[in-house]
């Protein structure tokens, strides 16, 4: 069988983008290998239940890399990057190499990291557990 990774993949390769609600249409085949990941019984949940499923399934891809260190990371496999239709999902590896799409990726990186400074900004403690991170890193 095929890894995760590799299905997800496929259908970029097969839609032209990675996108939860492509998932969601190629695994609606009952033989697709991903549809028994989703929860089809619209009684229980539906169309956009199975799009947040489909986001937690790219999300939950992680590539491993030997960083400069030689220490062994793990990292996600798939980032959403802003597209003129919305966003996809591009593999970490096809984001590296093009840099446009990485610088991209940076200022979305900055505008969530400034979003998160500015919302827990008064917390003392929010800082001392940045920096208490950036130390273990």
């Amino acid at each position: 069988m095929t890894g995760l990774r590799e299905q997800l993949l496929v259908i970029r390769e097969k839609r032209g983008s990675l996108t939860p609600q492509a998932v969601v249409d190629e695994a609606r085949s009952p033989d697709h290998p991903l549809h028994d990941r989703f929860e089809w019984d619209d009684a229980v949940a539906g169309e956009h239940w199975r799009r947040e499923q489909a986001h937690e399934l790219i999300r939950s891809v992680k590539v491993s890399y030997v960083n400069d260190r030689g220490e062994h990371r793990e990292i996600r496999s798939f980032h959403a990057v802003r597209a003129p239709a919305g966003h996809v999902y591009e593999p970490v590896d096809t984001i590296i190499e093009d840099p446009f799409v990485t610088k991209i990726l940076l200022q979305d990186m900055e505008r969530e990291w400034r979003a998160l400074q500015a919302r827990y900004d008064r917390f003392t403690e929010f800082y001392a557990m940045v920096q208490r991170d950036l130390k273990a890193s």
